[in-house]
């Protein structure tokens, strides 16, 4: 197996909405999800290549998705163990409807606002390392030349790459260290190990064909149906007790293997 480490520099606080959540309370991970680092390195690869980004507008009927490739799987990124990090809550005004547009114009005259107040979390960090890794090492030369470039990320935010790393070979052990990524709760309930995580619902790709693709340099939508559910694990601070798990590693990075198996589908 092999790994890119991905260092990305957000320009303020970020949103990663978790779901499902309160309408009127919009709480957000302390990392970035699988799925939304998969697209925002999409997109940025769109960039590089001279593409238009892909539009936002919804398309319920068949909404496309732009993401990596499955042979190329994301997985999160996350803010490094020296880095300032924290998640401020605050409140801001929203729209009551979706057709209510008064609270975005530029000057407000005999309209009678209809303002709903959310509570709105920001998560703050200094800097993230993200992780993509796969099976074919050219695979990962597609990502070269990418430092600089930067767009949205989450519901709220925008980030940029500083760095990336050359690919890292990693081998597979047994062993007991923090997980550089989040770990799938069946991993951990099936080996009885109750060491105290923090733990969140996210969601993964359902992909819709078993045709392995590797290019993403281009703007053709990626083959996926939708997202299933599922829980993970999250030991976002190094403890007396870690967890003993099946890794890929470098002796830098762990990186659980039920985790990669879980997103690659």
């Amino acid at each position: 197996m092999y790994c890119l480490k991905i260092i990305i520099k957000p320009t303020a606080g970020l949103t990663f909405r978790i779901l499902p959540g309160s309408i009127l309370n919009i709480a957000t991970y302390p990392f970035v999800p699988p799925t939304t680092l998969s697209g925002f390195l999409r997109r940025i690869a769109m960039l590089k290549a001279g593409l238009d980004l892909p539009e936002t507008a919804i398309n319920k009927d068949n909404p496309p998705y732009y993401t990596l490739p499955q042979s190329i799987i994301s997985l999160g990124a996350y803010p490094t163990a020296k880095s300032f990090k924290t998640v401020h809550k605050t409140h801001r005004k929203g729209m009551r409807e979706f057709n209510h547009d008064v609270f975005s114009r530029l000057y407000i005259s005999g309209d009678k606002a209809n303002f709903q107040l959310h509570t709105w979390e920001y998560f703050i960090t200094e800097k993230l390392q993200g992780y993509v890794v796969s099976e074919k090492l050219s695979a990962l030369t597609q990502f070269k030349d990418l430092e600089g470039y930067g767009c949205k990320l989450g519901k709220e935010g925008f980030a940029y790459i500083t760095d990336i790393s050359k690919p890292l070979e990693l081998t597979q052990e047994i062993l007991a260290k923090q997980p550089s990524t989040l770990v799938p709760m069946d991993d951990l309930l099936s080996s009885n190990q109750f060491i105290a995580c923090d733990i969140y619902n996210l969601y993964r790709y359902d992909w819709s064909s078993s045709i392995i693709q590797e290019n993403f340099l281009n703007n053709q939508p990626t083959l996926i149906k939708g997202f299933i559910p599922f829980v993970a694990g999250y030991y976002s601070d190094e403890s007396g007790s870690l967890p003993t798990l099946n890794y890929y590693h470098n002796q830098d990075v762990f990186i659980p293997v039920s985790f990669v198996n879980l997103l690659r589908g």
